[in-house]
């Protein structure tokens, strides 16, 4: 990946209002791998004091479509497609990371594994992404 293409897509992958309010950042990027990391905030806190799921599904989603975005031809976009989660243990008051990474990619779909893990490494979830790959005509 050039340096312009890896500027390219660290901008698009920075640029969703959306992980913006949640307050995602990124860690490391290379083609096929992401880690984000999702800082604590006790505005993601559900009524029993854990990290909502839904934010930790949110940084699985975000990471994994940043992923699937970096294999990308020009002429390519990316839509998920489908993607499942396991939560394996409960979220206080720490960051995660989401590490994403591409393993599979074929003429029309892409498929991500993601490991959610604090920063001491403990497992929070693991998830598994089916991105569709589009055709564009620009």
């Amino acid at each position: 990946m050039s340096e312009p293409e890896y500027e390219s897509l660290q901008r698009r992958g920075m640029e969703s209002p959306f992980a913006e309010l949640l307050g995602f950042e990124p860690v490391e990027q290379e083609p096929g791998r992401v880690l984000l990391r999702l800082p604590f905030s006790k505005t993601l806190l559900q009524s029993l004091g854990r990290v909502h799921g839904g934010a930790i599904f949110s940084l699985a989603d975000h990471a994994s479509g940043w992923a699937a975005y970096s294999t990308l031809e020009t002429n390519e976009r990316c839509a998920t497609l489908e993607m499942k989660i396991n939560y394996i243990a409960a979220l206080h008051d720490e960051a995660c990371l989401a590490d994403s990474r591409v393993i599979h990619r074929g003429r029309t779909s892409i498929v991500i594994e993601t490991d959610i893990k604090t920063e001491a490494g403990r497992l929070i979830a693991k998830t598994l992404a089916t991105f569709i790959v589009l055709k564009t005509t620009e």
